[in-house]
């Protein structure tokens, strides 16, 4: 049964995009309800699985069509596999819930938009890319998935194209994503001319036996892929464009999720279960770590000088990405030693803690623009005292985002620091720094929320429904997970480090067919 929920992952957000435009033809409130259930019926699931891995601690492997990956009379696998440690199950809980929050909340924000049918059709079908790419065992399916995941953001970004900025955004974003799927399938490509097989496990297995050159440059080809699809500086320009243009809902999962799962995680993921054991993890964690020190810096100091609201929070998403990157960063070059462990940790904490306080900032902002038809902050003044409510929530995801305690931010946050300073004294300035701009970023817009009240600022009034569940919902879990972070962190986040780490547990699961 435990297997089982993997496929079940696939086929409700599968079912429910097909079934869409059917469910459509009933109306309005018959198509939100049927999204809103999907995803719902997606988050239960994710739930269990998350919870079943994390009580097991072991790898949960499903077989397409059959009982074993493994082929008749041979002892390597032939078949196509989802494969689940503790760390994509944490990937598939974040993905399930913050879908599920931006789903309830498009029902009132996106009331007045036509063409409602393709657009939950897209965010099923943007749901599904990523629960692909966070559960697949196959390098094939992984590009497969990442794709679903990445023609569905396209259209997503661009949906509201009545101006050419949501145009522009998409055709750009579309650009840039190509070059990078065209880098990863090459390495993709690479890998499978030269050992015959893509599924994950058993190109470990290979790697490690026969070491080659081929290998090394597939692996080039997909940090640099990666990274473009992750939105690390200096290839960053597409999401500072995309997350102004898109529905303020969709922005909440580019920032929260695409950019983590079809970037951040796909890399680490690749990094750990295919190379671990056959590159220099030091070289390549360097590598990572110069990119993340260019990426922290580089988009919190962009917030800084923003006067676009969700252009300022799509500058710290950069910014927070470099933190994310900092940590995988130390736990490949540190790899094997306790302060690699941390760090590893602290990089896992911080992408589930991001994609809860980014998806809320951009939820706000939604809301913001919804009432008050601007995201310029110069026009924004005065909100605290006609939208205290949102004015609340956004403090509370500013102080979290910045790493103030008690908030969940803190406690992934100092893991990073603590590990960088350890590593290397210089990261953890660096890092420091970082924190700083963002700091100030962040202040600027609560000294606008809080300043006197303009007129476009007296009109406006807190969401209400849908719209305001979700910020709710995630300002508590915000404050929920401040309170018990070194409990999350031992008991949840540094056994997935330890589950990432032990790459023959993951290459067992699968040769064992269990």
């Amino acid at each position: 049964m435990n297997g089982e929920m993997l496929s079940y992952l696939i086929i409700v957000p599968l079912f429910g995009a097909f079934s869409m435009p059917i469910v459509s033809l009933a109306g309005r409130r018959a198509r939100g309800a049927w999204a809103l259930l999907i995803s719902g019926t997606t988050l239960a699931v994710g739930s269990a699985l998350f919870y079943s891995v994390w009580k097991s601690g072991g790898v949960f492997l499903y077989t397409l069509g059959a009982k074993s990956p493994l082929g008749q009379g041979v002892n390597f696998p032939i078949r196509i596999v989802w494969e689940v440690d503790l760390f994509g199950a944490i990937m598939v809980l974040m993905v399930t819930l913050v879908s599920f929050l931006a789903v309830l909340y498009s029902l009132s924000y996106m009331k007045h938009d036509t063409g409602l049918d393709k657009y939950y059709t897209l965010i099923i079908i943007l749901e599904l890319g990523m629960l692909g790419i966070a559960i697949t065992g196959d390098l094939f399916n992984f590009y497969v998935f990442l794709e679903i995941m990445s023609i569905a953001s396209y259209a997503l970004v661009a949906f509201r194209n009545d101006t050419w900025e949501g145009i522009e955004a998409g055709i750009k974003y579309m650009f840039v994503g190509s070059i990078a799927s065209s880098l990863i399938l090459l390495g993709i490509a690479l890998l499978y001319g030269e050992y015959g097989t893509l599924t994950m496990g058993y190109l470990a297995v290979k790697l490690t036996q026969n070491p080659t050159v081929v290998g090394k440059v597939a692996l080039a080809l997909f940090i640099a892929g990666l990274l473009f699809k992750s939105g690390a500086s200096p290839v960053h320009m597409w999401l500072t464009d995309a997350h102004p243009a898109a529905p303020s809902s969709i922005s909440a999962m580019l920032s929260g999720l695409v950019i983590k799962i079809g970037g951040i995680y796909a890399l680490t993921r690749i990094l750990f279960s295919i190379y671990e054991n056959s590159v220099n993890m030091k070289a390549v964690g360097w590598i990572i770590i110069i990119f993340a020190c260019i990426t922290l810096i580089v988009g919190n100091t962009m917030a800084v000088i923003q006067t676009d609201m969700k252009r300022l929070l799509a500058y710290s998403s950069v910014g927070q990405i470099g933190y994310i990157l900092l940590g995988l960063g130390i736990g490949l070059a540190a790899y094997g030693s306790q302060t690699g462990e941390i760090a590893l940790a602290g990089a896992i904490y911080h992408t589930f803690n991001h994609a809860l306080m980014k998806a809320l900032l951009f939820l706000i902002a939604g809301a913001v623009i919804h009432q008050l038809g601007t995201r310029n902050l110069n026009e924004l003044s005065g909100l605290a005292k006609t939208m205290p409510k949102t004015t609340f929530t956004f403090l509370i995801g500013a102080a979290a985002i910045i790493g103030m305690p008690p908030l969940n931010g803190f406690a992934s946050k100092w893991l990073i620091y603590e590990s960088s300073a350890v590593f290397n004294p210089l990261l953890g300035a660096i890092a420091i720094i970082g924190t700083a701009f963002c700091t100030a970023a962040y202040i600027r817009v609560l000294y606008t929320f809080f300043g006197r009240p303009s007129e476009r600022a007296m009109e406006a009034k807190d969401p209400e429904g849908t719209m305001l569940w979700p910020i709710i919902i995630l300002t508590v879990a915000i404050i929920v997970m401040g309170l018990f972070p070194w409990q999350i962190s031992d008991k949840v986040m540094i056994p997935a480090a330890k589950a990432l780490e032990n790459q023959m547990a993951y290459v067992s699961a699968l040769l064992g067919g269990a």
